[in-house]
């Protein structure tokens, strides 16, 4: 049995899976490891890359696009190691994280998940170490125009708990980001999978909430470092991304605060994502016209000033 298995799920991800799966093995180094790729039906080469490229990676071909949750559970199933780390193919490893992780999970069999510290490309905090989400969350996300225009308010703070945490010191936290994640098989075998419920978005905060229901506890390893070049494995956030994104916040308010079928907030609460869907779908499809260029324009487009 090896000690980590790095799980990625790749989608069209041929661009830029390499330079994940090679951060892996430059950085790991204490550790043994495997790596095990759920190919959610590519069409752009990646898995006859993986194959020509890099030969030690078991590849898993879905045959469909059966989202994340669902590709990872495949993977995770033919996979053997102590811990299973939950790696997005648009992650790049820094030295030394990866074997941090598998440490602190060795050295605390309290701690049921443990993330590093996600960074933009340009170094800063990517903000995932959090609080379980609210309803307040739709209005003080880490990516709501609130939360950028004042990023020192209370609410926001209060969800994106580990920003407050500046030191190199571990901290628990409520939740934390799939796109890097390890945790225990023996947690796994407790508590199971991902939700296959859940396309993509919010199976990780389910997960999360899962392995703190069980006892667990789950932290952030700020000395463990990974730049996540967020958005290179969605290529943006087109109208399905969107739908995904509020289906699944539906599923986790309904699966953990709604407390049956019956409740009356579950109604309340399809309207309320329904309609956020729709504000940012009309707000998407207003910047797409103001970006398109004009038929035999004499200069080049300008980018749109948002």
């Amino acid at each position: 049995m090896v000690d980590l298995s790095v799980l990625v799920v790749t989608y069209n991800s041929a661009a830029f899976v390499g330079e994940c799966l090679d951060s892996v093995s430059a950085t790991v180094g204490g550790h043994s490891f495997e790596v095990v790729v759920a190919d959610n039906a590519s069409t752009d080469g990646v898995v006859e890359l993986l194959a020509r490229s890099y030969p030690s990676a078991r590849v898993i071909e879905m045959g469909a696009n059966t989202g994340f949750a669902c590709a990872n559970n495949a993977a995770l199933a033919v996979s053997s190691g102590r811990h299973v780390l939950l790696l997005n193919g648009d992650a790049v490893v820094q030295p030394g994280a990866l074997d941090a992780m598998v440490d602190f999970l060795d050295a605390h069999p309290e701690c049921g998940a443990v993330a590093p510290r996600l960074l933009n490309t340009d170094g800063s905090d990517q903000g995932t170490a959090r609080s379980f989400p609210t309803p307040a969350a739709a209005v003080f996300g880490r990516r709501s125009p609130l939360t950028r225009l004042f990023p020192r308010n209370r609410w926001s703070s209060r969800y994106l708990s580990g920003r407050t945490e500046q030191g190199r010191s571990p901290f628990e936290v409520d939740w934390v980001s799939g796109a890097c994640v390890a945790v225990p098989r023996r947690v796994v075998a407790e508590v199971g999978g991902l939700d296959e419920g859940f396309f993509m978005h919010w199976e990780d905060a389910d997960w999360c909430r899962r392995i703190r229901n069980a006892g667990y506890r789950v932290h952030t390893l700020p000395e463990a470092e990974v730049v996540h070049h967020e958005g290179k494995s969605r290529q943006g956030w087109p109208a399905r991304q969107v739908l995904h994104f509020h289906r699944g916040a539906y599923r986790y308010y309904t699966k953990h605060h709604t407390g049956g079928p019956w409740s009356l907030r579950r109604p309340i609460a399809a309207a309320a994502l329904a309609s956020r869907a729709g504000l940012i779908l009309l707000r998407d499809a207003g910047a797409r016209k103001v970006r398109r260029p004009a038929v035999a324009a004499p200069y080049p487009p300008q980018p749109a000033g948002t």
